[in-house]
């Protein structure tokens, strides 16, 4: 898969949808994705020239997510969802389906969806160095500080050939040797305070210190598989992958999916876009964007 990031004739009419997927190509090289199974970038196009050169930042685009960006009165030009708002071949498009509405709807009010999902995932920088940033420290209020050096190596180490030299540490999962060893109920307030939770899912393998620590956004199970660490940290895993790692004598602790990915956007999406685009384009990042599951 080419790492060259090629516009559209009628993407190029539109400049904000333009510099929207340039930053968004520099921050994560869709090329990156595991395009196996994911669908990513431009998921759709809008016909209507946009008001604005807003960005709107979001996990899900979910029917509050989208109530969200219709009140911001043309202000938002481009939302960049995570999750792909299409993975597989539709054969209608019908205001019947809450989310093909908000495809819909957004469409009509010149708002754009970019999704870049496993490719923010692999990247430099992208969401599992935040997550090893997650696991390395107490310290900071906000995890986008690149300056924290951790000691981390990718987990499934890319494949895709004419990458920028600076990608060459890009893949899936992040495997991290903790600069000092922590006990597993220290690391478990650790995690919940970084990613602001009240609550988690852990089981515990053991008495030992937390040495290494393998990380994934999202749902881990496939990247996870042969790895060897101290404690997994990830969304998901199914019940007998749970199993297995215990019987590794491997830890694990589970946030939720959506958990390993929405603060993301606040502490380190948000800000280089904002570098990269300049003072004159707004970023927002959603406050109805939501983990569907709450504890009761």
């Amino acid at each position: 898969m080419s790492s060259v990031l090629n516009l559209s004739k009628t993407v190029l009419k539109n400049p904000s949808l333009a510099s929207a997927m340039k930053a968004m190509h520099k921050i994560a090289p869709l090329a990156l994705a595991d395009s196996s199974w994911d669908n990513v970038g431009l998921l759709l196009e809008s016909p209507i020239q946009p008001k604005s050169n807003g960005i709107f930042l979001a996990i899900d685009l979910t029917t509050p997510v989208c109530e969200e960006i219709l009140s911001k009165k043309g202000r938002i030009s481009v939302a960049i969802v995570y999750h792909p708002i299409i993975f597989r071949g539709l054969k209608s498009m019908t205001l019947s389906d809450p989310q093909q509405a908000s495809i819909l709807r957004l469409a009509s009010e010149g708002v754009s969806i970019y999704c870049p999902h496993t490719s923010l995932d692999a990247t430099v920088g992208g969401i599992n160095d935040w997550l090893a940033r997650v696991v390395e420290t107490d310290v900071y209020e906000r995890l986008g500080d690149d300056q924290l050096e951790v000691d981390s190596e990718p987990i499934l180490p890319t494949q895709v050939q004419g990458l920028e030299p600076s990608q060459k540490r890009a893949g899936m999962g992040r495997l991290i040797r903790l600069s000092q060893s922590i006990e597993f109920e220290r690391l478990v307030q650790r995690v919940k305070r970084n990613l602001d939770l009240n609550f988690v899912q852990v089981s515990k393998a053991s008495e030992k210190p937390i040495e290494t620590v393998a990380v994934c956004a999202g749902s881990g199970g496939s990247v996870f598989k042969g790895v060897k660490a101290d404690l997994l940290l990830t969304g998901e895993l199914s019940h007998h992958e749970i199993l297995a790692a215990k019987a590794n004598g491997t830890s694990v602790i589970l946030t939720n999916h959506t958990n390993t990915e929405r603060k993301f956007l606040r502490d380190v999406l948000k800000p280089k876009l904002e570098s990269i685009l300049g003072q004159g384009t707004e970023v927002l990042v959603s406050v109805q964007d939501k983990d569907p599951l709450s504890v009761m």
